[in-house]
């Protein structure tokens, strides 16, 4: 897995990034009532402006082009990086763990759905597609880092090879594959079968039309009582995010994207449909 960057990078660039913060302090590392240590989930969807008649065109143009489907939000279209605080609320020094997982417009990704080892119960775990790095936290400290702009690409990219091409989720992680010019999608795996071989499907997906991340995940699994703090820095390299940010989803519904990714399991197939989102 990769490593998780343990300081924050304040790096003036092009492109003035856009800070939007986590809804909620994500609390956990107490006992959950059944004797296990409490872990806590929370997710941040990038608000996304309605896709424009234009912009459809020439989406489906592309499409056409490469023959293949192309997503709204593709890779290149907006940076994201994620900084995030831990602070132990506990005087004993503890350890925590942060997952990054997240959705694209056609899929979610929570390895927690994803079985490859059948009624295997040693078989290791599906990964989670960044992080899950033990970080050292002192008694009534606090710790700060990041998941970079590399990482969160790399986590998109990955993303959309597992869901929409069926590569193993322990292969893309272990994987760079941040300057991929294509992936080639395969058939579905077979978990009650340690000896099917997948085979290719369909066209080559070239690197215009990878599905970028629009929703982040994180999964927050402390030692002792922490919380955890976060925002995603995203800088809109096409002009696609809202003017104003998190304030549209009540001040001007009606002009964000309205996605609804599947959750991804073995098998499953994409469903590209993408509708503006109605006011409430």
């Amino acid at each position: 897995m990769r490593a998780i960057a343990l300081s924050v990078l304040l790096v003036g660039c092009a492109n003035d990034p856009a800070y939007l913060q986590a809804p909620m302090t994500m609390e956990a590392g107490t006992d959950d009532g059944t004797g296990m240590l409490s872990q806590a989930k929370a997710s941040l969807q990038l608000p996304i402006k309605t896709e424009t008649a234009a912009d459809k065109a020439k989406r489906d143009a592309l499409a056409a082009q490469l023959g293949v489907a192309v997503p709204y939000v593709k890779i290149g279209d907006l940076e994201l990086d994620v900084e995030w605080t831990i602070r132990n609320l506990d005087k004993m020094p503890g350890q925590a763990k942060i997952q990054l997982n997240g959705a694209n417009e056609l899929f979610s990704y929570d390895p927690t759905l994803i079985n490859l080892a059948g009624d295997d119960e040693e078989a290791p775990k599906t990964p989670g597609l960044d992080g899950d790095i033990p970080i050292d936290v002192p008694g009534n400290g606090s710790v700060s880092g990041l998941f970079t702009e590399d990482q969160l690409r790399e986590a998109s990219i990955d993303l959309d090879q597992v869901t929409r091409g069926n590569v193993s989720p322990f292969r893309a992680v272990l994987t760079v594959s941040k300057n991929a010019v294509s992936f080639q999608p395969l058939d579905a795996p077979n978990p009650a079968d340690p000896n099917f071989m997948q085979t290719p499907l369909g066209p080559p997906v070239p690197r215009e039309a990878f599905a970028a991340m629009i929703r982040v995940d994180l999964v927050f699994k402390p030692s002792t009582h922490m919380t955890l703090d976060f925002n995603v820095r995203v800088r809109d390299l096409r002009g696609i995010l809202h003017d104003l940010l998190l304030d549209a989803e009540t001040q001007k519904p009606g002009e964000l994207q309205a996605f609804m990714p599947a959750p991804y399991t073995v098998g499953t197939t994409p469903a590209p449909a993408v509708t503006a989102r109605s006011g409430r």
